[in-house]
């Protein structure tokens, strides 16, 4: 008789870990990219790129960082004018209410490529990798062309 309450016991904790491992899964991203391009650039330079990131989703996220393996940094900055004068400004975060997007372009919010490990010429795809406060990512190619 005691064999039973340990097999409910052992069923009840199965089950309580296999609902954890479901809800560990990384979520499917809600975001997507709708127009990307990267300016030409030497080999250990520092690149511009511009995209537009659409948040497909019904909760607001935020964009955190990017990665790239022709950079040795990614990040994501502002231009600003400040008494007349235009300035850049690093964002750690860039919020995206829900669907809505973030377009980045020349003179706004856009992304830097530090350090670029190879030259960016007209017709390359660079590889990229947003992040978001989510958790999840996107991986991405950015064509190189001219403004």
């Amino acid at each position: 008789m005691t064999a039973r309450p340990a097999r409910v016991t052992t069923v009840a904790v199965i089950t309580g870990l296999l609902a954890a491992c479901a809800t560990s899964e990384p979520p499917q991203t809600g975001r997507l990219v709708t127009t990307s391009f990267a300016r030409p650039a030497d080999s250990a330079a520092t690149g511009g790129a511009y995209l537009t990131v659409v948040n497909a989703d019904s909760i607001a996220v935020a964009l955190t960082g990017a990665t790239s393996p022709w950079a040795t940094a990614v990040e994501v900055h502002e231009t600003m004018n400040h008494d007349g004068m235009a300035h850049m400004m690093a964002r750690t975060s860039v919020p995206i209410a829900p669907r809505d997007s973030l377009v980045m372009k020349p003179g706004g919010v856009h992304m830097m490529l530090i350090g670029l490990t190879r030259a960016l010429r007209e017709g390359d795809s660079v590889p990229v990798t947003l992040r978001f406060s989510i958790g999840d990512s996107l991986a991405l190619r950015i064509p190189v062309r001219p403004n």
